[in-house]
């Protein structure tokens, strides 16, 4: 068995478009495996034509989700070996004065989405087994200011990680997420144009930084690779030490 080997494995990452999705598409196709990314409109997958990722559009919070998705790669490859549920919106809005439709909207994709591609996933692989990855986050861990839906869902996210593994590890999957901190992406680009503000954020990082999307790589693909075949219902942590030392 080659550990860490994640060639012509068959990889499906939704929210491929940008950031730490984007990171994991290309790290993916350059091990080896074959990658299908979506994205929820046609000019942000475009990219992804000359760069060797088959990209789809898909809003997987209506409707069949990501069935129709799943169901092509299926057919056209038999199996799906890995979904990484990545998409995700974050919001920085005091509680008190959060609208509706925008508590809804973050409830819809960052937890009702990520639920029903589990179940697309799992209905079309309950035969062969499969591995999920969710990407959760930090802040569904601790507390954090202007967060409150946000961190609410993320940590929905893992245990919906756990309940999941514990239901469906009798039909051989593996279920885990990662719990990425701080990262530097698009996300968190309001922080980069005001360097006061991100001095004081990354003093309170052990590593003194935001992490990197390519950071996170290794840890994906040994959660896709038979190198964590014993492993289920776990949450990898990649923060930079902020949850683990106290400072």
């Amino acid at each position: 068995m080659e550990l860490f080997n994640v060639k012509n494995k068959i990889v499906l990452i939704t929210g491929a478009t940008r950031g730490i999705g984007k990171s994991f598409a290309e790290g993916f196709r350059d091990a080896g495996a074959i990658v299908y990314g979506t994205g929820t409109k046609p000019e942000s997958i475009e990219w992804m034509k000359s760069a060797g990722i088959e990209g789809r559009v898909a809003d997987f919070t209506k409707g069949e989700g990501l069935k129709t998705v799943i169901d092509e790669i299926r057919e056209k490859h038999v199996r799906l070996d890995c979904l990484i549920n990545n998409a995700g919106l974050a919001m920085n809005v005091p509680a008190a004065y959060f609208k509706d439709e925008d508590i809804y909207k973050l409830i819809d994709i960052n937890f009702v989405g990520a639920f029903k591609a589990c179940q697309a996933y799992y209905k079309a692989q309950k035969r062969d087994g499969g591995v999920i990855i969710n990407i959760s986050s930090v802040l569904g861990i601790v507390g954090y200011s202007l967060s409150s839906v946000y961190s609410g869902m993320k940590g929905a996210v893992i245990q919906m990680t756990k309940s999941l593994a514990a239901e469906w590890v009798g039909s051989n999957f593996r279920i885990n997420a990662i719990c990425p901190g701080f990262m530097d992406t698009e996300m968190t680009d309001m922080l980069k144009s005001k360097p006061e503000l991100m001095k004081k954020f990354n003093d309170g990082i052990p590593y003194k930084r935001m992490g990197k999307p390519i950071e996170l790589l290794g840890p994906a693909i040994f959660l896709a690779s038979d190198a964590s075949s014993y492993m289920t219902g776990q949450i990898l942590v990649i923060d930079g030490g902020l949850t683990g030392i106290i400072k």
